[in-house]
């Protein structure tokens, strides 16, 4: 099974390096291009993949093809290559945010098999969570694929597309919200007198180990957190500073605030595909 990757951004790049080092796909299977000839040629010297030398090369030698291009640009890149898709009839696998898979199927001169995937950056580390989903002719060996595919880098979830957006605002956005939590929470470490490095370091390690408790012990947040609050400790304490300056409302708010932005980018996008 071969798969072009069209576009090696960030993204792409991390998803390609975690399919190849688990193993899900060989070097010699993957075939990427890139507008960005350098970009391509680093990601494949990186990986050990080839190199097309334009995207409808690509398409001619795949069968599964992956659009990791910006979404303002993927309608027309779709149509440009319509012939070329219709005649090789692969798996398409879409990154585009926003993109929906009407859009997709709009861009194009058939009804294409089709996989909308939405990893979160946390991909380059290995700990995505990345929501997919398929038309529904795709096969069940292409959609066993695809969740090992997604498992390389993180954990797959399958979600009906009306989620999307919603996904977006805590699996896509929440990452930054969670980074600025680690900065400020080591900013505060360093008020109470610890260095700049240590506390950033107890910041993060504190986050990682709590998402950690979460994902694993099986019990509610909440038990979690009546667990470390003993009666009048430091940590109650500090679970009431939080409540009293509205922590958790601010949080709501700009999930909601994300959820609604995307749902106004994917009217654009409407718009101007339309």
């Amino acid at each position: 099974m071969k798969l072009g990757m069209i576009g090696t951004g960030v993204m792409a790049g991390a998803m390609l390096r975690a399919a190849v080092g688990s193993g899900v796909l060989e070097p010699q299977d993957i075939i990427l291009y890139d507008k960005n000839a350098q970009a391509a040629q680093a990601a494949a010297k990186a990986s050990g993949a080839q190199i097309a030398l334009s995207a409808a090369a690509l398409v001619e030698r795949s069968d599964i093809v992956q659009f990791g291009v910006k979404p303002q640009d993927l309608p027309a890149l779709l149509a440009s290559l319509g012939g070329a898709l219709k005649a090789r009839n692969p798996l398409i696998i879409s990154i585009a945010a926003g993109v929906e898979l009407a859009g997709i199927s709009r861009a194009l001169p058939y009804a294409p098999r089709a996989v909308r995937l939405m990893p979160n950056i946390n991909a380059t580390v290995g700990e995505a969570i990345t929501a997919y989903c398929p038309t529904e002719s795709v096969s069940t060996e292409e959609l066993a694929f695809v969740e090992r595919y997604c498992a390389s880098f993180g954990k797959a979830l399958r979600l009906e597309e009306r989620y999307f957006s919603a996904f977006l605002a805590m699996g896509s956005s929440a990452p930054a919200f969670v980074y600025l939590f680690i900065d400020e929470l080591a900013r505060a470490g360093v008020t109470v007198g610890l260095g700049k490095a240590q506390a950033l370091e107890i910041a993060a390690q504190t986050v990682l180990g709590s998402a950690k408790q979460v994902a694993e012990s099986g019990r509610h947040p909440y038990e979690l957190i009546d667990k470390v609050c003993s009666p009048g400790g430091t940590t109650i304490a500090g679970i009431n500073v939080l409540r009293e300056n509205r922590f958790a409302h601010a949080i709501s708010q700009a999930v909601q605030a994300s959820y609604r932005r995307d749902r106004e980018l994917g009217n654009e996008q409407l718009t101007i595909n339309n």
